[in-house]
């Protein structure tokens, strides 16, 4: 139901009853009858109130008498749906069968929170209501004119709204772009809002051409309708959306240009009294971590990783350096106490001129945090998108069990140290947030990220521990395709697998769900590495270092595989220097000093790497590595050799 070939009755557009040739003919009044009841409360109206509508008899006996008339006909015209209306002594109201009603199905669609179903009742939306409507009575006709602003208002309320939930993830389908626009102009073709909610629409799913397009037939239209350029406000949408790829109005070619979208950069909460509980602090910090990574899945600001940004020092919330991190707002804020609970002190400011955008205080009780996370990434999304993008994404399918994302929250912060026993608590957090809240899709990724971690940790000698990872991984995609996690979990595991076209296929899904994500972008490049394409690895990973400018150790380790595979020893080698320990570049940088020539360094560097591994030569060395190609193994390898002679 809700599908074109279900309506029997429109209403919107002009009126028409669709029955079999030679059916009795509808009666006019039974569709001024029908938009009454399906607009009124309850969809029912008492007989008065109908008869003084539709007839301006002298008598109200004589306007009843005609209810009366018009009643029978209707049922008799309807024949085979005996339940379309529902009358008694006193009042009418619509039956079961005004679910094939396109104005009752384009309500539904309108309340569903359905994006599917909402798509389908707007596209019942033909015309104005009763459109071409005579004989009316005065009475009949300004009703008939204030439900028609009420249905448009209505219409291009959902239009927005579709339109926002489609293109949210910039993953829309073209063809429903399409006909939601066709579907806009044709309802009012000189409405200039719904011109610059096509090109909002259009650019946020990354179709540039098409939102060029919209925007040239609506200086076409205002040129010819009213002599005038478009709107100041337009303008200016079409500048932010254009200028997003480098793509300016009259381009032929998109020019390179740096990305424009604000930068938010979440600075380290402080204590006005010190935690007496360590671990409150750790939680606080993780809290703030997730709020970020939940909000690098908008495609209009991007977030910088707290790694870099809680390490820089700031002054009530403006960081005293900012030619780094290059934020145009920041959050920041502090823990109170007070008396009954500790209370979370945000405010959200712009770094141009120190505004205070908006503060705001969030509960930071254990059983609170849901809440908490809820409203403090709807608040930065709402400010940073100018509520283009004011819906919350309920990534982890939330259903207000506090308790289950408090675990969450500690198996995260045991995860930013991978050696093995730590991996398993971990898990054991992620587990313990699962028998809570089974539907927790990113407790089940994270599980999946523990062992194949696990699965590295003990030299990949266990296929079992990945073919567990990667059912959990697909598990978790499953229960929530909308996270980009899961599917960076699933190309991960798939990596390792060799099944190397899957993981291709699922980080580019993960990237384009999140597309700011530094974490996403450094795993993606370094896969992309493994996949051949280095070049395109690399330009993942300075996008984000510049996301992660303070990056961890593993970001350079990434950066350094990728310069290696490029030739770039040299580049290698000033990367690996980033790092707080070589330990996990030993093989990296024995290679390169061995192509550079530097022989005592790389026998210096090979020595220490098999007292850490010990019988280990240059081919056990590159084995593990997730080549698609064996030929990248041997730049490595012939590194490594040269070392070891």
């Amino acid at each position: 139901m809700g599908l074109e070939s279900d309506i029997e009755i429109r209403l919107l557009g002009l009126p028409e009853f669709i029955r079999p040739a030679g059916a009795v003919i509808f009666p006019a009044k039974g569709f001024q009858l029908l938009a009454l009841l399906a607009r009124a409360p309850a969809k029912r109206l008492a007989r008065k109130e109908l008869a003084s509508l539709l007839w301006d008899n002298d008598t109200e006996a004589a306007a009843l008498g005609n209810l009366r008339q018009l009643l029978a006909r209707v049922r008799k015209a309807g024949s085979g749906q005996e339940d379309l209306l529902d009358a008694d002594t006193k009042t009418v109201a619509l039956g079961g069968g005004a679910a094939l009603i396109d104005l009752s199905l384009f309500e539904i669609g309108y309340r569903s929170g359905s994006p599917e179903q909402a798509l389908r009742g707007l596209l019942l939306f033909r015309g104005e209501l009763l459109e071409g409507i005579s004989e009316t009575t005065e009475a009949f006709s300004h009703w008939l004119m204030v439900e028609r602003a009420a249905l448009r208002e209505r219409f291009f309320s959902a239009a927005s709204s579709i339109l926002i939930e489609l293109t949210r993830f910039g993953r829309a389908s073209e063809q429903d772009l399409r006909a939601v626009a066709d579907r806009m102009l044709a309802i009012d073709p000189e409405r200039e809002a719904s011109y610059r909610s096509l090109i909002e629409a259009y650019g946020r799913n990354g179709l540039y051409e098409e939102a060029e397009r919209i925007y040239r037939q609506l200086i076409a239209m205002l040129e010819r309708e009213f002599g005038v350029p478009p709107q100041p406000e337009t303008a200016a949408v079409v500048r932010r959306v254009l200028a997003a790829r480098g793509h300016q109005v009259g381009d032929q070619q998109p020019v390179n240009k740096p990305q424009t979208q604000p930068r938010v950069a979440f600075m380290a909460p402080t204590w006005i009294v010190p935690a007496k509980d360590p671990a409150q602090s750790t939680i606080l910090n993780a809290l703030v971590e997730d709020i970020a990574n939940e909000l690098a899945r908008y495609r209009s600001f991007v977030t910088l990783a707290p790694h870099s940004s809680f390490k820089l020092a700031h002054d009530s919330g403006m960081p005293l350096d900012n030619s780094v991190l290059r934020a145009d707002y920041t959050v920041s804020g502090f823990v109170k106490p007070s008396e009954r609970e500790q209370l979370l002190v945000l405010r959200m400011a712009d770094c141009q001129n120190g505004e205070i955008l908006w503060a705001g205080e969030f509960s930071f009780r254990p059983e609170e945090l849901v809440r908490s996370f809820r409203l403090l990434s709807l608040q930065v999304a709402s400010t940073v998108a100018n509520s283009v993008e004011r819906h919350l994404l309920d990534a982890m399918r939330r259903d207000g069990n506090n308790q289950a994302y408090l675990h969450y929250l500690d198996g995260q912060e045991l995860l930013k140290n991978s050696d093995l026993s730590r991996l398993r608590r971990a898990r054991r957090s992620f587990q313990q947030a699962l028998d809570l809240n089974n539907g927790m899709a990113l407790a089940h990724a994270r599980i999946a990220q523990t062992l194949y971690l696990e699965w590295l940790a003990l030299g990949g000698d266990d296929p079992d521990i990945l073919r567990h990872g990667r059912e959990v991984a697909e598990l978790a995609a499953k229960i929530d395709p909308g996270a980009g996690f899961t599917h960076l979990m699933c190309g991960s595991v798939a990596l390792y697998q060799r099944d190397f076209d899957y993981s291709a296929e699922k980080f580019a899904e993960a990237e384009a769900l999140s597309p700011n994500s530094a974490d996403f972008l450094v795993q993606h490049a370094d896969a992309l590495s493994c996949f051949g394409e280095a070049e395109s690895g690399w330009r993942h990973f300075q996008r984000a270092v510049d996301l992660n400018p303070f990056a961890p150790d593993h970001y350079w380790w990434a950066g350094a595989s990728i310069l290696l595979q490029m030739k770039d020893f040299t580049g290698a080698i000033d990367l690996c220097a980033k790092m707080e320990s070589e330990n996990s570049v030993l093989r990296i940088l024995t290679a390169c000093h061995a192509h550079l020539g530097n022989r005592a360094e790389a026998r210096e560097y090979w020595r220490r790497f098999q007292e850490m591994y010990p019988n280990t030569d240059p081919k056990s060395a590159v084995r593990m590595a997730p080549f698609k190609h064996e030929s990248s193994k041997q730049t490595v390898l012939d590194g490594l050799r040269m070392a070891e002679h």
